[in-house]
């Protein structure tokens, strides 16, 4: 099986695969989460339906779509997912509309996150769709405590020693970077997974406690986040997506921006155990970066020609690039990638890399939130902490980052627990968050051995009454014993 590579696709694939579905139809079995930076979208098929290939898998060969499903037995269906950027939102409502009219009932659509909330009267007006807004916090552990119990090989502990001894400041190399499906160490689904934190990192970091099902409390966060990973990348890189960025870092030294202990002290500091690769300040080394005093006279004049020339260099090739034929061609020479490893500083380009910077940024953000998370973890005497968000992408070198920095401030005694489907807990809620869109209720209508597939009806009563939020299940698997299959409610 391929591994999966990135969660989040170009807004035309996007919107190709949701033109194979048809969504007003189909909208019982759709959920969205609109975050600030992403958009996460689930879409449920039956197992006897798991033959017919989503959209997405027939428009792009290299989308690896077996990775971005996980199969639950239980209840007989597959939950498939995909993701797009949340700027292209009013595209996505333009594309519908223009798709399905405006002649057609009025559906809902289970939503959560911010901008199911910004967005939704675009939904209404433009689609006749209303988004039914549930709680994000209330989803984002729904979704979690719904894969800790019931989902295999979803938890997992990053295990590649070589690239966790490296996370400090060494740089990538071929031979420490890993093959993500042998670096994972599966932990084992749980019946009672409590208490436990989860860090949740989207455009903010959510730190939050959770003690049993519908019990937590939002206890800690941070502004320092994926957004802020993205928006410096944005403004000190010539990327224009996160994914560029995140290739920026396979090749990146951040040993050549990050100021280390070992250029304070010429080595290790011993006395309190730091060692010599430890970074003691982001970015330290632009500070230590000595500027050449101002020339002028024709010196200076040509100094600043020679700036001028290159500084618009990148630009006529940036312009060569979004030429048809001429564009295709230098892409496949590579030439795009040229633009992305040059820094937006034009003062600055001579002496750091994006490539470096990149890498600089990515651990700058993913070392605070792990000691964050462990700090927490500490205070409130919690062992798990789980974490997940967009911002990780199943990327060796985030994971590495998190997972050392709460290795390094535990003393070893804690470890970082990570998910497959790390993105897609506040999506997973939400679809199951809605009574008016039961699972178990759609499993018994569409299935004549719908309560086979679910268990006995008593250990299924047991099982949801625990959740306040899904107590209500009981109720309609009990209604069908009664009197067979019931209809929607």
């Amino acid at each position: 099986m391929r591994r999966r590579q990135s969660a989040v696709i170009d807004k035309a694939t996007a919107l190709r695969l949701l033109a194979a579905v048809n969504l007003r139809p189909e909208s019982r079995r759709f959920a969205i989460d609109i975050g600030g930076s992403l958009a996460k979208l689930l879409y449920v098929q039956r197992e006897d339906e798991a033959r017919q290939e989503l959209g997405i898998k027939k428009l792009d060969e290299t989308w690896p779509g077996a990775q971005l499903s996980v199969h639950i037995p239980e209840i007989g269906f597959i939950l498939n997912f995909f993701a797009f950027e949340t700027r292209n939102i009013n595209d996505l409502v333009k594309f519908l509309r223009e798709n399905w009219g405006s002649g057609i009932s009025s559906k809902d659509v289970r939503a959560t996150g911010g901008g199911a909330v910004k967005y939704a009267e675009n939904f209404r007006e433009e689609l006749a769709v209303v988004l039914n807004h549930l709680d994000e916090m209330d989803c984002l552990v729904r979704g979690l405590n719904f894969l800790l119990t019931k989902a295999q090989r979803e938890v997992y502990i990053f295990d590649h020693e070589p690239l966790l001894s490296a996370a400090m400041s060494e740089p990538a190399s071929p031979s420490v970077f890993p093959d993500l499906e042998n670096s994972r160490k599966f932990v084992d689904a749980s019946d009672d997974p409590f208490p436990y934190l989860l860090v949740n990192i989207g455009s903010g970091v959510s730190i939050i406690k959770v003690t049993g099902f519908g019990e937590y409390e939002r206890v800690s966060g941070s502004s320092l986040g994926g957004g802020t990973f993205w928006g410096l990348s944005r403004l000190l890189t010539n990327c224009k997506t996160f994914d560029e960025v995140i290739e920026l870092t396979k090749s990146g030294n951040n040993s050549k921006v990050d100021m280390l202990v070992g250029d304070i002290y010429g080595g290790e500091y011993g006395k309190i155990g730091l060692d010599a690769s430890v970074i003691a300040a982001s970015f330290g080394k632009v500070v230590m970066k000595k500027e050449a005093p101002d020339v002028y006279g024709w010196a200076g004049m040509w100094k600043q020609f020679v700036r001028a020339i290159k500084g618009s260099s990148y630009l006529w090739l940036n312009f060569l690039l979004s030429t048809p034929a001429l564009g295709r061609f230098l892409r496949w020479m590579g030439y795009d990638k040229k633009t992305q490893e040059k820094l937006a500083n034009l003062g600055l380009r001579s002496a750091f890399s994006a490539n470096d910077v990149a890498l600089s940024l990515l651990r700058m953000v993913a070392f605070n939130i792990g000691q964050i998370a462990y700090l927490n973890s500490k205070r409130y005497d919690v062992q798990r902490i789980y974490f997940g968000g967009n911002f990780i992408r199943d990327h060796p070198y985030t994971l590495a980052a998190i997972s050392f920095a709460v290795r390094f401030w535990s003393n070893g005694e804690t470890q970082a627990l990570f998910l497959q489907h790390d993105g897609f807990l506040g999506v997973i809620g939400a679809f199951l968050g809605n009574d008016d869109y039961d699972i178990v209720n759609e499993t018994l209508r569409d299935s004549p051995d719908g309560i086979e597939k679910l268990g006995s009806q008593d250990q299924l009563i047991e099982e949801v009454s625990r959740d306040p939020v899904t107590r209500r299940r009981a109720a309609v698997v009990d209604r069908a014993d009664d009197n067979g299959p019931t209809n929607g409610i």
